[in-house]
């Protein structure tokens, strides 16, 4: 069994990280961390720790998380393999309760579960975006975070709490090092292609330690996750779905309203569609309030779902330009 992690600057979160993993239930397993060229003291913490546990083995690479894990994978000789980032704290039963669920059926290509967000602070602000985005309107119900109860087919799942078969990873190539962000999501869509179940476990859950804590920080993440999905969709057209067909449709609509109201020297148009967008983000958002008792929701949700929506669909477009990832893949 192997795991493994890759990293870029994570100093905060990478001591926690690997400490959770070396404290598994599971019998026997290696960890294979990669080092992305960190340039803080991320590469420093992990071979400190790695001195007293043989393990855990230190890689070096250049290159986007793809690479970083195409490389561990070549160097795994393990029957199956996990993933995570350095900034994710398993529980002790993590690999226990994936490997289980992987192994309970032979039509099972990959399992993963929930990555709840958690923060060493949080403001209200936060706690509302973190309620928005398990919803089904802030995540289109994509298991990066969507609140599933139970376990469910999904089309993908991310590789901060990922378990496969090493073979099947072997059988598909591994993941696209063409592309920057949905490379997980592109190997979950060929695996289902394949005919083989993408399984999201309840129970096979990990701590997810997130980057923003404010409104501009999220809107800048948002802009980042479009973009790597405008990119991905230009490149391979199944992964033209999920969020990416209200961005697609947003990119339609849009250049069609301006048109009316320029042909018609009027602003209604646009006008009506923008208050027909907030009363439904208004409402969706009184609806979530109420349902999980925090009167924040109902004022913050809207803008929430605005700083999710107007970024996503900007870098989407952006994306669809791009010639290459190399400029933006730092």
């Amino acid at each position: 069994m192997s795991v493994i992690v890759t990293a870029k600057n994570e100093q905060e979160t990478v001591e926690r990280c690997l400490a959770a993993l070396m404290k598994q239930d599971y019998l026997d397993y290696e960890i294979l961390f990669v080092d992305a060229g960190s340039e803080d003291d991320t590469l420093s913490i992990a071979q400190k720790m790695a001195a007293g546990d043989s393990r855990l083995r230190i890689l070096q690479a250049t290159g986007n998380p793809s690479h970083c894990r195409n490389m561990a994978l070549r160097l795994s000789s393990s029957d199956i393999v996990a993933f995570t980032d350095a900034d994710v704290e398993v529980p002790s039963t993590w690999l226990t309760q994936s490997v289980g669920t992987l192994l309970s059926s032979p039509g099972i290509g990959g399992v993963g579960g929930p990555n709840k967000p958690t923060r060493d602070h949080s403001s209200e602000f936060v706690k509302a975006v973190d309620l928005m985005l398990a919803t089904s309107l802030g995540s289109m119900r994509s298991a990066q975070s969507y609140d599933f109860r139970e376990k469910a087919v999904v089309k993908s799942i991310p590789c901060c709490n990922a378990i496969y078969r090493q073979s099947l990873l072997t059988e598909m190539g591994g993941f696209d090092e063409e592309l920057i962000g949905c490379d997980d999501t592109d190997l979950g869509y060929r695996i289902s292609r394949a005919g083989l179940k993408l399984v999201f476990d309840p129970e096979s859950k990990v701590l997810h330690y997130v980057k923003f804590s404010t409104i501009r920080q999220f809107a800048r993440l948002m802009f980042k996750y479009g973009r790597g999905r405008g990119y991905a969709s230009k490149r391979k057209k199944y992964l033209f779905s999920g969020p990416a067909i209200p961005a697609a449709g947003l990119a339609i609509v849009l250049p069609g309203v301006l048109l009316v109201c320029w042909l018609f020297a009027s602003l209604i148009p646009l006008e009506f569609v923008l208050a027909v967008y907030a009363f439904l983000i208004v409402g969706y958002s009184l609806t979530v309030a109420a349902s999980q008792r925090n009167l924040g929701v109902a004022f913050v949700g809207p803008i929430v779902l605005t700083a999710e929506y107007l970024p996503y669909f900007a870098g989407f477009l952006v994306g669809l330009f791009d010639r290459g990832p190399s400029r933006w893949s730092g």
